[in-house]
C-alpha cells in the first residue's frame, strides 16, 4: 500500500512539474470568486482568464548516433592481422589490418622462377644464333674471296652460291630481330605479373581514410573473407553526433522557435542537415496508406563546452514550431465549440452567462483568447 501511495504521489509531482515547464499550469483560481447565484445540481469549475505563454511543440524520444565512414579493402582476401580494438581513437593513415598474403606468397616465387627459365633458355637460344651469325658471315667472306680468285665459269658459280648465302643472311637478320622482340615481349610479361602480384601484395593493408573511432568489434575479423568494397571497420568522429528526428524542411526549422535536445539532463543545440536530391526524393515517397510514422531525418548535435554528449545516450527531440509570449488565455477545455462558433460560460453580474469568443494558437494545454473575455474574466466549465 505504502509503495502504491509513493507511486502516485511521484506520478502526480511528475505532471505538475512537466506542465510547469511548458507553461500548462491547470490548478483552480478559486481566490475571491464568487458563489453563482443561481442554484446549481451540477459539479462546476471555475478558471480566471491570465495572461502566459502559448507554445506549439512536439516531443520525441531519440538516440545520440554516429556518422560512420565505411572503410573496405581494394580487393578480394582474408584477413589476417588487425591492429586496432572496438572504441580506440584511431588519426587518419593508421594501419588498421592486413589481409592474408599467402597465396602472393606462393605465386610470386613460381613467376620469378618462370622469369629465371626464361631467362636461361634466352641466353642458350642466343648463344647458338651468335654462332650461326658468325658461321654465315665466315662463309659470305670466304665466298668473296674466292670470287675475286677464280675466272671464267667458276667466277659465276661462286658468285651464284655468294648471293644465296647473302639471301640467307638477310633472311637470319630479320628472323633474329623478330626473335629478340619475342624474347623482349615475353620477359615484359612475365615481369609485369610480378610486379602486379607484389603490388597487389603491398595493398593488403587497409588504412585509415579519415580520423576517428572504432565502432565495431574488430578481433572478430581475423580470418574472415572480404570481397572489394565490403566494410570491414566502421570509423566514427566523436565530436560529429547526431539525433533521428521528425524531418521538417530547411525554412520550417529555421523559422522554429526553438530546437534542441534534452540529453543527460542538458538543454542541447540541434543544427539542419541539407539533403541530397535523392534523400529528399526518398522522402517524398508516399507513406504506406493507414500508416502514422513520420519520415525520420537526423540533426547535429551541438553540444556546447561543459556539455558532455556520448554516443548510444538518450535524448528528448523539442521542435516549437509557434509561441506567443503573455496573451490572455485559458486551459483548452474550457472552450466549447457548438458547430456555429467557440463560447464560454463567464460569471457577469451574478449569473452564468454564454459568450461568444474567437480563439487563437492553441497548444496541448492552453488557448489564446484573441477577443470576447477579458484578463480576470471568471470562467466556468462544468462537467
Amino acid at each position: 500500500m505504502k509503495r502504491n501511495v509513493k507511486r502516485i504521489c511521484a506520478v502526480t509531482l511528475s505532471a505538475l512539474m512537466t506542465a510547469s515547464a511548458f507553461g500548462c499550469s491547470t490548478q483552480k483560481t478559486n481566490q475571491d470568486i464568487p458563489e453563482l447565484m443561481e442554484p446549481q445540481n451540477i459539479e462546476v469549475s471555475t478558471v480566471r482568464v491570465e495572461r502566459a505563454d502559448i507554445r506549439v511543440y512536439s516531443v520525441e524520444t531519440s538516440r545520440v548516433e554516429p556518422q560512420g565512414v565505411n572503410v573496405c579493402f581494394d580487393k578480394d582476401g582474408t584477413v589476417a592481422k588487425v591492429y586496432v580494438e572496438q572504441g580506440q581513437y584511431v588519426e587518419k593513415g593508421t594501419l588498421l589490418a592486413e589481409l592474408s598474403v599467402e597465396e602472393y606468397d606462393e605465386e610470386i616465387p613460381k613467376l620469378e622462377q618462370q622469369l629465371a627459365d626464361l631467362l636461361e633458355n634466352f641466353e642458350k637460344e642466343n648463344k647458338q644464333r651468335d654462332k650461326r651469325e658468325a658461321e654465315i658471315a665466315n662463309n659470305i667472306a670466304r665466298l668473296k674471296r674466292e670470287v675475286r680468285q677464280t675466272s671464267g665459269d667458276a667466277r659465276n658459280q661462286k658468285r651464284m652460291q655468294l648471293e644465296i648465302a647473302e639471301i640467307e643472311q638477310e633472311r637470319f637478320n630479320v628472323d633474329k630481330e623478330n626473335r629478340l622482340k619475342q624474347q623482349q615481349d615475353q620477359e615484359a610479361e612475365l615481369r609485369e605479373k610480378i610486379d602486379e602480384l607484389n603490388e597487389m601484395k603491398g595493398t593488403n593493408r587497409l588504412y585509415a581514410p579519415v580520423s576517428g573511432c572504432v565502432l565495431n568489434q574488430p578481433m572478430n575479423l581475423i580470418d574472415e573473407r572480404f570481397h572489394k568494397d565490403d566494410t570491414v571497420f566502421v570509423l566514427y568522429d566523436p565530436d560529429e553526433l547526431y539525433i533521428s528526428a521528425k524531418y521538417y524542411t530547411e525554412a520550417k526549422f529555421e523559422k522554429m522557435y526553438e530546437h534542441y535536445a534534452v540529453i543527460n539532463g542538458q538543454q542541447v543545440d540541434l543544427s539542419y542537415i541539407d539533403l541530397t536530391d535523392e534523400q529528399l526524393k526518398q522522402l517524398s515517397v508516399k507513406s504506406v496508406p493507414g500508416s502514422t510514422v513520420s519520415k525520420r531525418v537526423q540533426y547535429h548535435v551541438n553540444p556546447q563546452s561543459g556539455q558532455e554528449v556520448n554516443m548510444g545516450d538518450y535524448a528528448l527531440v523539442v521542435f516549437v514550431t509557434d509561441y506567443r509570449e503573455n496573451v490572455l488565455t485559458l486551459p483548452a477545455d474550457m472552450v466549447r465549440y457548438d458547430g456555429h462558433g467557440y463560447h464560454v460560460f463567464k460569471y457577469e453580474d451574478g449569473v452564468r452567462k454564454e459568450v461568444e469568443i474567437i480563439p487563437g494558437l492553441r497548444d496541448k494545454c492552453r488557448v489564446e483568447i484573441l477577443s470576447g473575455l477579458e484578463e480576470g474574466d471568471i470562467i466556468y466549465a462544468q462537467y
